[in-house]
């Protein structure tokens, strides 16, 4: 027998960056991108009848999205209701209020109380039924530092110390969840946390900067669980490869900016095999599976001299698929360059593209000749030298000012009053 799970996260809806509002429906163009990728991984565990799916938080940029992003989200849920897949919802840091006591972005849905739809905004472990028998869900919510702020023990504490204590208390979670457990029983733990061993994706670095709690993959790794199931961290990337358990960052459905660029957006299907006669006895597998991200497209191109810097440009852009892309051109160049770039004649020529997000100049300083210096105490004759080679337009004078140069350096030694012809 084998259970089946749809792991994905950061949806991020309400980034609307790199669009437009659209004139016939009066929403940001981007909203549909973020809403198509969720439909996607939807249809794909509708149509697979999955057991489970999974969301390892953050749902919308803010903790007040809109009416409007709360109702696309609300749409795609109740596809899953319809289809009675039971879904899990961690809070996220984008899903969590930065004051005490307010509620997040995703307790509306538990306020509900949707049948099949369990939230978790604080650290619990459930046992949900599912068509192939029971699963455990282990869920750590974003730890917020200002819950523990709240507490005489730690309202002093610098923001490394505070850190230092959020990173221990979590482990200490993770172990007593795994102390919970039923080892008949599959297994999950869902998480929306930093990794140690994670690769940042361009959105994300700053968690680097902005000293969010980090685990150690050992940590998460906890042998009592089959599957470790991520969000954070827009990146897919499984930090525990080949090893037992899976501990997987599915990554973002959608691009956020440049720095996503390269990367490839999706979710993750996974299924734990269970052994009939031996239900301790599990292996899971799992595969990423990609959706039809937002395409972003960087073209950079060094003007030369050869021909018009506009035409090298469009011959760049040629050469690139801008189809539905967010686009940006770079463009490098003297400073001596005459001719002046048609920005018009360039957005022609991305017609086809999404959204130009820039169509910039990098200028690149003229390399200058080094001047020959001129001191005091040399002749007057090597002096002229010099400054004939500092100055170009004098080459073809240059035999006959050193000829009248020697001359006046000779009336100059003998002491002769009479001028240089």
């Amino acid at each position: 027998m084998a259970l089946t799970f749809l792991h994905f996260a950061d949806l991020h809806l309400g980034v609307e960056n790199y669009g437009r509002i659209d004139a016939q429906t009066g929403q940001h163009s981007r909203i549909e991108d973020f809403s198509r990728s969720l439909e996607t991984a939807f249809d794909f565990a509708i149509e697979e009848k999955v057991d489970l799916v999974v969301f390892a938080g953050d749902a919308y940029k803010t903790c007040d999205p809109s009416p409007t992003h709360q109702r696309a989200f609300a749409r795609q849920l109740r596809r899953l209701q319809q289809a009675a897949i039971p879904t899990v919802l961690i809070v996220g840091n984008h899903d969590t209020p930065a004051a005490f006591g307010k509620a997040t972005s995703l307790d509306i849905f538990g306020a509900l109380e949707l049948d099949n739809t369990y939230v978790m905004r604080k650290p619990e472990c459930v046992t949900i039924e599912t068509l192939h028998g029971p699963v455990q869900i282990a869920g750590l919510p974003w730890p917020t530092r200002n819950v523990l702020r709240t507490h005489a023990d730690y309202k002093d504490l610098s923001q490394q110390d505070l850190g230092a204590q959020i990173q221990a208390i979590c482990a200490e979670q993770i172990n007593e969840f795994a102390r919970q457990l039923d080892p008949q029983i599959p297994a999950i733990l869902t998480a929306h946390i930093a990794a140690s061993d994670a690769t940042y994706s361009g959105s994300e670095r700053t968690a680097l900067i902005g000293q969010d709690p980090t685990l150690l993959t050992s940590t998460l790794a906890n042998p009592s669980f089959d599957y470790v199931a991520l969000g954070h961290i827009h990146k897919y990337q499984d930090l525990h490869k080949g090893s037992v358990p899976p501990v997987v960052y599915s990554g973002s459905l959608e691009r956020i900016d440049f720095g996503e660029e390269h990367e490839t957006k999706g979710f993750v299907i996974g299924s734990i095999d269970i052994e009939d006669d031996n239900p301790s006895e599990r292996t899971t597998r799992f595969e990423f599976i990609p959706v039809a991200a937002r395409p972003f497209v960087t073209i950079e191109v060094e003007i030369d001299h050869a021909t018009s810097p506009t035409d090298q440009i469009i011959a760049a852009i040629g050469r690139r698929d801008t189809r539905d892309a967010v686009v940006r051109v770079f463009y490098t160049m003297t400073t001596e360059t005459d001719e002046r770039v048609d920005i018009e004649r360039i957005r022609l020529a991305l017609a086809d593209a999404f959204y130009i997000a820039s169509i910039q100049p990098r200028i690149r300083p003229k390399d200058r000749l080094r001047r020959t210096g001129i001191t005091e105490d040399i002749a007057l004759g090597e002096a002229l030298q010099r400054y004939i080679e500092n100055n170009e337009h004098l080459s073809e004078r240059k035999d006959d000012l050193l000829k009248k140069a020697r001359e006046l350096e000779r009336i100059l030694e003998l002491g002769n009053e009479e001028t240089v012809p």
